[in-house]
Formats: C-alpha cells, structure tokens, sequence
C-alpha cells in the first residue's frame, strides 16, 4: 500500500514507523527539516520538505499513487485543505486527518465523502479522554484495553511488593489464580517489552498485561488487593478544564458521577460551570495547596491531570501522591516525559499523540482485522480476527502450531463464550481470537489467518 503521511511529529512518526516496518511504501512531508531528517535516519521512507497542503509539495510526495492520506499535522486546517486537494486533484481513495477543534467535530454534514472529503477524522483530545475514561473505570489498573465487543480485557498492572504475582513464574499462575483463568500476554522488565514464556518469573516492580474475562475482572482485582469503589462511593478531582478535561467530566457525569474540576481561567471556569450539569467547577490554581486541602484532596479517590500544561500535570499528580490519593491519571504530552513519570511512580500516563496515532492505526490495519491495539510503547501488538473456513490456525493444538517467536494466543471467544486457552486449546471456524505478538511479526500472524490487512 502507497501511504503519504503529512506531518513527522511525534503522531506521524509513529504512524509512519509502524505502517513502514510492515512493508508499506511511505512517505513523509514536514516543513521542517529536523523533523524529517530524524525520520529517514530512523526507516526506510521518502522525505519531502514542505507545506503539506501545497499541491506541488503533494505531487512531489507521489500522492498521484497513493492508496492512503493521512493528514497529521499540528494545524487543522492544513489537514483539512490537505484532504480536500488529495481528494479533487489526486484522486487519493482514502484521507484521514486529524483535527483538534471541536468546533469542526460538532458540526454534522461538514466532514465526509460527499462534502469535506475526509474519510476519517481522528480528534487527539476525545481519544485522550475515552482512554482516561475507560482507565477511570477499572481504577487501580494501569490501563485497559477491550476486545471481542468487551467480552475480553487486557488490564495493565504494575506487581506491587506484596503482590500475589511477585516471584511467580508464568507456569505457577494456575496455583496462584485458583479458579480464575487468566493469561500474561505482556511483561515488562528493566523497560524492557516481551511476551513472556512458560518460565518466566514475574517480579516486584516489573508490568504486566492479563488477558481475562470481562466477568472476571473484579475478581482478579480484588486478588491482587485492589479495591473498587462504585461511584456513588468514589470523589473525583480533575484539574485541567480544557478540552480534555471538559470531555472526561461529561462522559464521567453520564455515567452518575459527580467530580469537581480546577480550572485556572476565570472565562473558561464560567463556560464549564454553565455546561457541566452535575460537576462542581472552581476558579483557581492547580498547583495552590491551600485550594487543594479545602477541597479535601486528601478524602480524593481518584486525582485526574488534565490541564494542557505537562510540568503542571507532573506536580500536581505528586501533589496528590503525597496525600495518598489511591489513583492518579497524569496527561502527558512529551514523550520525554513518559519514562521519567514511570521512575518518580506514577504509573498511570496518558499521551494524546499516542492515543491518536494508535487511533489511526486501527482504522488503517481494518478489514478483516476487527480490532487492533499496542502495547509496551508500541513493541507488540494485539489483534483481534475471526478465524475463517480457511485458515490455516484451525483444529491443531495450539502447542503444535509453528507461532513467530514471543507469539501467543491470550484468549479465544466462541459465541458468547470466553475461553483463556492452553496448549492443547483449538480454534474453530467463528472464534474471535486475541493473539499478541511483536511489530515486526504481523504478517507471519496474518498467514496464519489468511487474513490480509487491506484498508477497508
């Protein structure tokens, strides 16, 4: 597939990474040439310095051959315009753009394949708040992840010292669960990613993702000492109240809570408190401790850092460590900043440019793929296809089948049932399979499928 990327910032430059180490031809336009000359030293693409939106620059980048446009840049409308020249001199079949103005979301009719042609519209800050969301939910994990229509979740948690798990080996899990079946389809050790293997040991401090059922997870939480509060039970306190912000409080208001928000802007406090039905807004400094203690933070079960401003967001997130809020959601834009927040403990990151590219990616890789995401900083990958009459995974134990190295099948869905397998498991034609596996293993995957990752 011919793809033309527009835009090498931290979201194009992943998008453009991944797409490139699966054999897609890429390439990149920026106008800036640091940008780009950290791309071609990084993989194999072609790089084109220029506005992304000018049709000369476009034509220079082969958008006459390509399959797929996505517009990344920082600015809207380049995107916008770049999508709409793609699409009238090019003839470009699919253009995906990201755009961060709500306005331009809000608006129905404005964007599609028979008005602005834009096939796809990503928005960096909704997808930031559905993933803060859907952490909000399962509080004390690192993250969560959903397949197979949510009958599957991946939880992400660090092991604690007296965790359960601590000094376990992955063969040793059975006597550790009991009952409940679950499956470590990731490990994290000294930052580094691996599917683990049956002799792998499971050590305090190191991250885990567990692939269970999604009837089980309050039953595995609550085997590894955490506790879940309902929301009746649950006081939330969100600092940031921009467009972060303002989404993560209206879907937590849907959902029956009522969290109080910092925003430090008197105008945009005023907007918030006359949008927001059920939340509390107040007019002050996140970083104020005063204003913190007389809002109880101490009394907080879950501190959310939503402002635009990384170093805010880090501090305050500490701010709340130190009175032992119990879970702490810190926004993070910088990808410099990702592995320093990890060593000062806090384990809970969300980045909006990573959101949007894994985003993208999803829509990319869809076909007969029905889900796909990334874990460990996009070192594996986890996908969810249907097994077809054709494939070749089909009626062979699971041990006799030759997977690509740290390849694994966490779970298998058959109807409405959840199955985490063993070797001896077998897939059938309709199963929904979860497979983990690395970046570069993909289309070893997609063999055994026979299952091609076409865009639509």
């Amino acid at each position: 597939m011919n793809v033309l990327i527009l835009g090498a910032g931290e979201v194009g430059f992943h998008i453009a990474q991944r797409l490139s180490a699966e054999g897609n031809d890429v390439a990149v336009i920026d106008n800036d040439p640091l940008r780009l000359q950290r791309v071609s030293e990084t993989m194999d693409v072609r790089t084109v310095l220029g506005h992304a939106s000018h049709p000369s620059i476009l034509e220079q980048a082969g958008a006459k051959n390509a399959d797929l446009l996505i517009a990344a840049t920082t600015n809207d409308e380049t995107n916008m315009l770049a999508c709409q020249i793609a699409h009238s001199l090019f003839k470009v079949t699919t253009k995906m753009a990201r755009v961060r103005e709500p306005d331009y979301m809000d608006y129905e009719g404005l964007l599609g394949r028979d008005d602005l042609p834009i096939d796809l519209v990503i928005s960096p800050e909704r997808e930031a708040a559905y993933s803060i969301v859907k952490r909000f939910q399962i509080s004390s994990s690192v993250d969560v992840q959903e397949f197979a229509d949510g009958k599957v979740r991946l939880i992400g948690i660090r092991i604690q010292p007296k965790s359960l798990l601590a000094g376990v080996s992955v063969k040793e899990l059975g006597d550790v669960t009991e009952a409940l079946r679950i499956c470590i389809t990731a490990h994290e050790h000294n930052k580094v990613w691996k599917v683990p293997c049956s002799s792998t040991v499971l050590l305090a401090g190191d991250s885990v993702y567990v692939a269970l059922s999604s009837n089980d997870v309050d039953a595995f939480l609550a085997l590894m000492g955490y506790e879940r509060k309902t929301h009746t039970q649950r006081n939330v306190l969100i600092t940031g109240g921009g467009n972060v912000g303002y989404v993560v409080a209206q879907q937590l208001e849907s959902m029956g809570f009522s969290p109080k928000l910092i925003e430090f802007d008197r105008q945009r406090a005023e907007w918030l408190a006359e949008k927001l039905s059920k939340s509390v807004v107040i007019c002050g400094d996140a970083l104020d401790q005063q204003l913190l203690e007389e809002e109880s933070i101490e009394k907080m079960d879950d501190f959310l850092a939503l402002t635009n401003d990384d170093e805010t967001n880090i501090l305050g997130s500490l701010i709340a460590k130190k009175y032992n809020v119990p879970h702490i959601i810190t926004l993070v834009n910088r990808a410099m900043y990702t592995d320093l927040v990890r060593q000062i403990g806090l384990n809970i990151t969300i980045s909006p440019r990573y959101t949007t590219a894994s985003a993208i990616l999803r829509h990319v890789r869809k076909g007969k793929i029905l889900n796909m995401s990334t874990l460990g900083a996009g070192a594996l990958e986890v996908l969810e296809a249907e097994a077809l009459q054709t494939s070749r995974i089909l009626n062979t134990p699971l041990a006799e089948i030759a997977f690509p190295k740290q390849t694994l099948i966490a779970a298998i869905v058959r109807k409405n049932q959840v199955i985490i397998p063993d070797g001896a498991s077998m897939v059938q034609p309709g199963d929904h399979v979860i497979i983990v596996t690395r970046s570069k293993d993909l289309r070893a995957v997609e063999k055994l499928f026979e299952v091609n990752l076409e865009f639509f």
